[in-house]
């Protein structure tokens, strides 16, 4: 690395720690003013492409994970070890944290999208709320078997594989051989 680019380096990182220690000491608009200034790419991206169905403002992002910064006496901020620049640290866990939050709104707006392993629809239109079929839950309910029942009725709710194994204290296999069983059984109930 050259005298530069070491220097640079330490020029970033020296102000990085000033800036965090500013921070910490209660100057709370230069963190604002350092997201909206150095981070807005990051976040109009992760709107852009990962966000993009739930329609968020940017700047409603940028206000949300500064909250989240904040949190705890800026406990996160705290944990920040001036192993690389601020920047990319924030972009890091701005990404994390955004994803994960609004990670359940995007599972409900994908819900109805497909069917469950070529079942047939199972979500009508009724008011503007998505409501499982009758038809299809009397048909879950003709099911001897009461944990496939359970599989087949929390995955129509949106938990994901692992959210079910955890719920039923099994393991994700096992899980997805209940569920192919399950599916199979409806398919030929379904002739």
């Amino acid at each position: 690395m050259s005298y530069s680019a070491s220097h640079e380096k330490s020029v970033t990182i020296s102000g990085d720690k000033l800036l965090v220690e500013n921070v910490l000491k209660g100057n709370y608009n230069l963190a604002a003013q350092f997201l909206k200034q150095k981070c807005i790419r990051t976040f109009s991206y992760i709107k852009n492409t990962r966000l993009k169905r739930l329609d968020l403002d940017v700047n409603d992002l940028i206000d949300d994970f500064f909250l989240y910064l904040q949190e705890n006496e800026w406990e996160k901020l705290k944990s920040f070890r001036f192993e690389s620049k601020l920047q990319n640290w924030v972009n890091l866990v701005a990404s994390r944290y955004l994803l994960k939050k609004y990670s359940k709104m995007l599972k409900e707006i994908s819900l109805p999208k497909a069917p469950i392993d070529g079942i047939q629809s199972f979500v009508d239109e009724d008011h503007n709320s998505k409501v499982v079929r009758a038809d299809l839950l009397e048909t879950i309910g003709l099911l001897k078997n009461k944990r496939e029942q359970r599989v087949l009725l929390l995955t129509l709710q949106g938990f994901d594989t692992k959210e079910i194994a955890e719920a039923l204290k099994t393991s994700l296999n096992n899980v997805y051989v209940i569920k192919s069983r399950a599916i199979e059984k409806l398919k030929r109930m379904e002739k």
